[in-house]
């Protein structure tokens, strides 16, 4: 209908709004609670509820939740990039070299 008053049909469904709202999950405030009948909680509004926060704030305020804040991205750790070169069992040069104290190899197994 509305593509007919002159709008292409990509302008009459922007102009109407967006059909998905945002998604609890990706939200900073949203939270888990401890409580078994409410399990889910929005920070921001200071509410808990049964359903997802967000499905409640459209069903109460008929629009979506405003109030959506993206979680931050999370930080990379800082990996060593290569492996260390020594495996198990091989020997250092510390102990051929290291002039403080001479290395005696003992053989625990009996």
């Amino acid at each position: 209908m509305k593509a007919a008053q002159g709008q292409t049909p990509q302008a009459a469904d922007l102009a109407a709004g967006p059909t998905k709202g945002p998604k609890c999950w990706d939200c900073r405030h949203m939270a888990i609670t401890w409580d078994i009948r409410t399990p889910y909680s929005c920070k921001l509004m200071g509410f808990r509820s049964r359903n997802i926060p967000s499905i409640e704030v459209l069903r109460n305020d008929g629009r979506f939740c405003s109030g959506f804040t993206a979680k931050p991205a999370p930080m990379a750790v800082n990996m060593p990039k290569t492996k260390p070169t020594l495996a198990v069992g091989k020997t250092t040069n510390r102990r051929n070299t290291d002039p403080s104290k001479s290395f005696s190899q003992v053989n625990l197994i009996i």
